[in-house]
């Protein structure tokens, strides 16, 4: 029986020492395997690298890339010089856009310049003298709104007149001479529409039921509100005419309006 033991256990450990055996025999073979497997893949990596320069191949691809980077910087290079264009052709833009300015402003100021004092006064007597002729004429008087629209429409063009001054006195290409001279103009305009306001509320203070004045430097213009006017009611007009201004009778106007 003790035999028998013995024999078994002499087996088992022949079994054990063989699968050891294995063992290391296979995990020297697997490293032996990978390390001939590392070295072939270098090997055939290197010999793949002188095969391509050997063909040419290599060359082409270092030619491609420098092609590539040639394009690129060229590409860069076109940018730039585009940019360098547009910039150009702006500042021409502005240079042109300049030049126009100055034309017109030096245009604009010939014609400031060109304006004259007489210029001035004649189209303020040009204007006048349309006012005067709506106030006297009989056609207009025979409106039942005479007065109110004699009123607005003399207003109306003085407005008119007194803007215009404005764009010569606010025109910074104005020489200062025309300047003062259409200040002047100007400020004699607003005299005068003071004065209307006042002598008509005197005539009307005289007993007539309304009255327009049309005043300029040389001329007054009046018309009252009656059938008739008698030589009392002219004299009672001229007076406060004559107190308020320095027109003479020469330059004395006065009109009925029935």
């Amino acid at each position: 029986m003790k035999l028998k033991l013995s024999n078994v256990g002499r087996k088992n450990l022949v079994i054990f020492s063989l699968v050891i055996m294995l063992g290391l025999i296979g995990y020297i073979n697997y490293s032996l395997n990978r390390q001939s497997l590392l070295q072939t893949s270098s090997e055939l990596e290197q010999y793949r690298m002188t095969m391509l320069e050997e063909s040419g191949v290599m060359l082409d691809l270092l030619e491609e890339d420098a092609l590539i980077e040639e394009m690129e910087d060229q590409d860069a290079k076109d940018q730039d010089t585009e940019k360098q264009e547009e910039a150009l052709e702006e500042g021409e833009k502005q240079e042109e856009k300049q030049e126009t300015e100055d034309v017109l402003a030096e245009e604009e100021a010939q014609i400031v310049d060109s304006r004259s004092y007489n210029e001035v006064v004649g189209l303020v007597n040009e204007t006048s003298a349309e006012i005067a002729e709506n106030i006297t004429n009989r056609e207009t008087m025979k409106s039942s709104t005479y007065f109110i629209e004699s009123r607005l429409e003399r207003d109306k063009k003085r407005s008119e007149m007194i803007s215009y001054l404005n764009d010569i006195i606010n025109n910074q290409l104005t020489s200062e001479e025309i300047r003062g001279e259409a200040q002047t103009v100007k400020l004699d305009m607003i005299t005068s529409t003071e004065k209307e306001v006042l002598i008509e509320n005197m005539i009307v203070g005289k007993g007539f039921n309304d009255a327009i004045v049309y005043l300029t430097d040389k001329s007054v213009n009046v018309v009252v509100s009656a059938d008739a006017l008698t030589e009392t009611d002219v004299a009672k007009i001229v007076d406060i005419i004559r107190r308020e201004t320095n027109i003479g009778m020469e330059g004395i106007t006065i009109m009925n309006k029935k």
